[in-house]
């Protein structure tokens, strides 16, 4: 497959970063090639039955990549081979697909090797936004790594502190649905992902919310040298997010699209005897993105640029020698809003680490949230916009945007042996079976013989229930 790109197969759905090591076995154009080596990757959903939708990793040109390499090596660097590396897991959410791509190239009379992860519009038929919608998320992301970081790394460096841990961007397309972008691959610095059957530790939780305060910290500083000191008027695609549907028939599909995840939710806490809970959920679940909406509603002084989708699969960790996590990268930065940081906060907490963990140290990380994020606009000359008792107040107030994440997302993210509906199927005329199937396997095989998942459900929504989120 050098220089150019063999056709795949189709159908690709895929969100997340993940990095793996294991023999994974990839089929394309009826040939199956064998990898062996560990890869970081989005994780995906392929399916060989699709042969009525375009293949996103065509829109991968040569002249994509030299413009890539052109930017990461300089202009002396002369590309010899690239090669598109397909990695494939399933149960990572449904936004966009990502492979990556192998590069030979020569420079300083040597050749050299380097790598890029690539982002493309999944191009799915069925999906639940416009070409417009999805070019919209492309521009954001873009928009976030060319404007928004770099003046927040600005602020960061004035202050005396570190740039943000975050990917480089290294080109992008935004030609409507032939959308991409090249970021640099963090495996070839070691940096790997926390598996998500097993969730974070006090050690991973503690690195991760100290970068995640940093980012907030950083829009505080900025925002000080914004138009009326508001964010969203100096970039104006931070305003732009899937959850502010502009067309009735977009939020229409959203609020089906997400309706089948609380009936999944549903039904588990009827099978655990969770009856207090299931009442709410059948209560909320008509009007859920009215309920996401109005859970990010801004009110002062809880405005930061809030990564908006931070959960384990979002964040990569890179180890010392007997294992200890020294430091993280926070990825996917295409839902990058302005909200409350505690919507980051409970969405994290809720999602991806184990109740045992989060009960014990819960006060503590929301003390070490706090103390980096206070240090870094202190360091900046800037006045912390709230207190310690004022983020915790804040906190139990966004209890529920973390509640509706964990019924969204934890089936789907920790089930096991059941077969995760693709994003065709949920969207399809035949979704309502599809998905009662899907919850009758769920139900029979992971609340059995799947411990994480009940573990990771059950302890958030029991604290939930003790917190009085649901009455």
């Amino acid at each position: 497959m050098a220089g150019q790109l063999v056709r795949g197969e189709k159908d690709i759905i895929i969100n997340t970063f993940a990095l793996f090591y294991q023999r994974i076995s990839v089929k394309v154009s009826g040939r199956t090639f064998i990898c062996n080596h560990s890869s970081l990757h989005y994780s995906a959903t392929m399916s060989a039955e699709a042969t009525d939708k375009r293949d996103p990793l065509s829109f991968i040109t040569e002249q994509h990549v030299k413009s890539a390499l052109r930017k990461d090596k300089g202009d002396e660097a002369q590309l010899l081979t690239w090669n598109i590396n397909n990695f494939t897991e399933k149960g990572d959410n449904v936004a966009t697909v990502v492979t990556s791509v192998v590069v030979q190239y020569h420079l300083g009379f040597q050749n050299h090797q380097t790598s890029y992860i690539i982002k493309l519009n999944p191009c799915i038929t069925a999906a639940a936004f416009s070409d417009s919608f999805m070019n919209m998320v492309f521009k954001k992301e873009v928009n976030f790594y060319e404007e928004i970081l770099p003046d927040l790394n600005h602020m960061l460096k004035k202050a005396g502190q570190e740039s943000l841990r975050m990917p480089e961007l290294f080109h992008s397309s935004l030609e409507e649905n032939n959308e991409l972008v090249f970021l640099n691959d963090l495996r070839q610095k070691g940096f790997v992902m926390v598996d998500r059957y097993k969730g974070q530790d006090e050690a991973h939780v503690r690195l991760a919310i100290m970068e995640l305060s940093r980012l907030h910290a950083s829009s505080i500083l900025l925002q000080t040298k914004a138009p009326d000191n508001k964010l969203t008027g100096k970039y104006p695609s931070l305003d732009k997010d899937w959850l502010n549907c502009s067309e009735k028939e977009e939020k229409e599909k959203l609020q089906q699209m997400l309706s089948g995840s609380y009936d999944n939710a549903f039904v588990i806490l009827k099978a655990c005897q969770r009856h207090t809970a299931a009442a709410w959920v059948e209560k909320i679940r008509p009007n859920i993105v009215d309920l996401f909406q109005e859970q990010l509603t801004k009110i002062p002084p809880f405005e930061v640029i809030c990564h908006g989708d931070f959960w384990n699969n979002n964040m990569l960790f890179r180890y010392n020698d007997v294992g200890d996590p020294l430091e993280v990268m926070i990825v996917d930065n295409q839902v990058t809003r302005v909200a409350s940081p505690a919507t980051d906060l409970v969405y994290f907490l809720y999602t991806s680490v184990r109740g045992d963990i989060r009960r014990t140290n819960l006060q503590a990380f929301l003390e070490v949230y706090y103390n980096t994020f206070s240090s870094v606009i202190e360091a900046g000359g800037v006045a912390v916009p709230f207190t310690l008792s004022q983020l915790e107040q804040e906190f139990r107030k966004r209890l529920t945007y973390g509640l509706l994440f964990c019924f969204q997302a934890i089936p789907f993210y920790l089930g096991k042996d059941v077969e995760v509906p693709s994003r065709d199927e949920l969207l399809s005329e035949n979704t309502k079976e599809i998905m009662e199937k899907w919850r009758q396997n769920l139900k029979q095989k992971n609340l059995q013989d799947n411990p994480t998942l009940k573990h990771f459900f059950l302890t958030s929504v029991d604290d939930m229930l003790e917190a009085g989120v649901m009455s």
